[in-house]
């Protein structure tokens, strides 16, 4: 096994700056004193001393990491969602274009050297052993796509049956992993033969991070777990039993041959504790000491420690950490999405990171700089910048002693990739939703439920309906400033009205300022809906949709799920009971109803088409065969 073992996000790869070919369409340079923000994805590594970082704006930004500066930017366009490097060239996807880009850069400029259309929504890339292909994992296309990069082109695709996120390549075997960006499922993927082996489902949700053990024997897997059965109280959120953050051993071997359970049978540690959560584990890697580190998004940390002592160390770093950088033992790179910034940690014995590194006794005895309390003090992210400053003003290349661990000193050191303007209602409402620190004790975000906006399929007693006893299904909240009312029961006229209602009675933390309210409303009103799930692509299937959309209308669905939103403001006897016998409920929006697996308040229906031949629902008569494909066509064309 390599010392390093593969991080979730770049395969970082030797690169040699090359000169550009002179005749090339150079890409536009961006002033370093532009303000606007950034709001990085990933990064990976150039050379020795050179990395790149993909904003989620459309530019990259050139970072030399041994003076911890930023030597250039770039713009590229679109949405970038990951970045890797392959023999001399960046690989990059852009979601908003679904395209992988093929760029050359160099210490003169930079250049698209190839770009390809891949499914829609590509999120993550990995580069092949050997360099000469590379995988895109496509979000709603629910596709891992092949590709050649010797002459660039798609060679292969795979249905997954599950939106693909995380990727991690087992060359020794042959077999590379794909994590469900929402949901429970770790797929294995045959490279050799391009096929979906197994698929393992294991109860959990939002797996950020994959990595391989410093012995080759176990996957490592960072994710959460929500549990149906627990209730928003601070009882059950201070010790983790509602929303658990975990760090997940399992038999490495058991679960490339698909062996049931394989994600059952090793070590399970909680990587947060009572009173002080640990929400939202993300990104990690494993070191050549078999230290995992681990991004903690929710609180703006990082943790290092070996699973096995369930002990670690926590460190401080820029707002949402969602990608780690392994430059030497001992010494990473963090990249802070929210705070358009960089933190270099490093725990090597002779550490010097910068101008600024704070090294002598005086300083090293200063107390540790902590992160915020978790004992509900602050009612929301504001009391907590004007207690501790605001992460996202980080001067370039400041560099504090941070803490210590295993007897060696840790310093960090903040690198802001540049200006940004001052934050608007919708920027201040994302830092808020992805924020552990509104639920008690720093457990959950909201995030943690509604995926980057979407859901995690899950079910939850959030006594958001005012009952207590009656977990409800996760609701997507992709366009959910266009569905009011909201909460099942409708209750809640506008947005606002609902997020107090959650940061009370589900988050439990001391709840939201009404601007803080309005931010977080303004931000939810940015989240676009997902993209129809199988648009129809051919005459003879536009004149099937037509026929399921005519009879949607004709069976009276249309009187609820109504106009372009697919939903309406009533609320309606839906002909099945809460477990408090609760009838009546708001009907969610079928945008997108393609995407759920499970469908009703309670998940009981296991497909679209359970639905009607289980439930018959809303129905007053059985549907022909011909009738029920054409319905079913024209549901999943939404």
């Amino acid at each position: 096994m390599p010392a390093y073992c593969v991080i979730v996000r770049a395969l970082a790869i030797p690169f040699v700056l090359t000169s550009i070919v002179a005749a090339a369409a150079d890409l536009e340079r961006v002033s370093p004193d532009k303000s606007q923000f950034r709001r990085p994805a990933a990064i990976a590594r150039l050379d020795d001393s050179t990395a790149v970082v993909a904003n989620r704006c459309g530019t990259l930004s050139v970072i030399d990491v041994e003076k911890f500066l930023v030597v250039s930017e770039y713009r590229i366009g679109g949405r970038l969602t990951d970045v890797a490097t392959a023999n001399g060239l960046l690989l990059i996807t852009d979601s908003e274009n679904s395209r992988l880009c093929l760029v050359r850069i160099s210490r003169n400029g930079a250049e698209i050297v190839s770009e390809l259309p891949v499914p829609t929504h590509p999120l993550t890339v990995q580069v092949a052993p050997g360099g000469c292909s590379c995988t895109v994992a496509s979000k709603w296309a629910r596709k891992l796509t092949f590709v050649s990069l010797d002459k660039p082109a798609v060679t292969a695709s795979i249905d997954l049956g599950f939106s693909p996120g995380e990727q991690l390549y087992v060359p020794a075997k042959s077999r590379m992993l794909v994590a469900d960006a929402f949901n429970d499922r770790i797929a294995v993927v045959d490279t050799a033969k391009r096929e979906l082996a197994h698929v393992h489902k294991f109860g959990a949700h939002n797996i950020r991070g994959l990595a391989i053990s410093s012995d080759g024997e176990s996957l490592l897997v960072s994710h959460q777990i929500l549990n149906d059965a627990a209730l928003p109280r601070r009882s059950d959120i201070v010790w983790g039993v509602m929303v658990n953050n975990l760090l997940r051993s399992a038999k490495l071997d058991d679960v490339l041959n698909g062996k049931s359970g394989a994600m059952y049978g090793g070590l399970t540690v909680n990587v947060g504790y009572a009173g002080q959560g640990a929400g939202d584990p993300d990104t990690m890697f494993v070191d050549e000491a078999g230290r995992a580190v681990m991004a903690l998004a929710g609180v703006d940390e990082v943790l290092i420690g070996e699973p096995a002592s369930r002990a670690f160390q926590r460190i401080g770093v820029g707002r949402r950490p969602i990608d780690l950088l392994p430059l030497s033992e001992g010494s990473f790179v963090v990249v802070n999405e929210l705070s358009d910034s960089l933190t270099l940690i490093d725990m090597t014995k002779d550490a010097v990171i910068g101008p600024n590194a704070q090294t002598n006794a005086e300083e090293t005895a200063k107390p540790e700089k902590t992160s915020p309390p978790y004992d509900d003090e602050y009612e929301d992210a504001d009391d907590y910048d004007k207690k501790y400053g605001d992460k996202s003003a980080y001067d370039r290349t400041t560099s504090t002693y941070g803490s210590s661990y295993q007897d060696v000193d840790i310093y960090t050191s903040h690198l802001s990739l540049g200006p940004t303007p001052k934050p608007g209602p919708a920027e201040r409402g994302e830092q808020l939703f992805f924020s552990a620190r509104l639920s008690h004790a720093s457990w959950f975000s909201c995030h943690s439920c509604h995926v980057e906006g979407h859901t995690n399929g899950g079910t939850s007693d959030t006594f958001g309906d005012d009952t207590e006893g009656a977990p409800k299904r996760v609701l997507s909240l992709l366009g959910v400033g266009e569905t009011g009312p909201w909460g099942w029961n409708g209750k809640k006229s506008t947005l606002p009205k609902q997020i107090h209602q959650s940061a009370a009675s589900t988050m439990r933390g001391r709840g939201v300022s009404d601007e803080s309210a309005a931010d977080l409303a303004a931000f939810l009103k940015t989240l676009s809906p997902p993209p129809p799930f199988e648009p129809a692509v051919t005459a003879t299937d536009r004149k099937l949709v037509n026929e399921g959309r005519q009879l949607f209308e004709s069976l009276s669905c249309a009187d609820c799920h109504t106009g372009p939103t697919l939903t309406s403001a009533d609320v309606y006897d839906v002909g099945l009971e809460d477990q408090r016998g609760l009838r009546h409920f708001n009907p969610p929006t079928l945008r997108g109803v393609g995407y759920r697996e499970k469908l009703f308040h309670d998940k009981s229906a296991h497909s679209l088409e359970e639905v009607f031949t289980k439930y018959g629902h809303q129905l007053e008569r059985k549907l022909t065969t011909t009738e029920l494909s054409a319905l079913l066509r024209y549901l999943r064309s939404l």
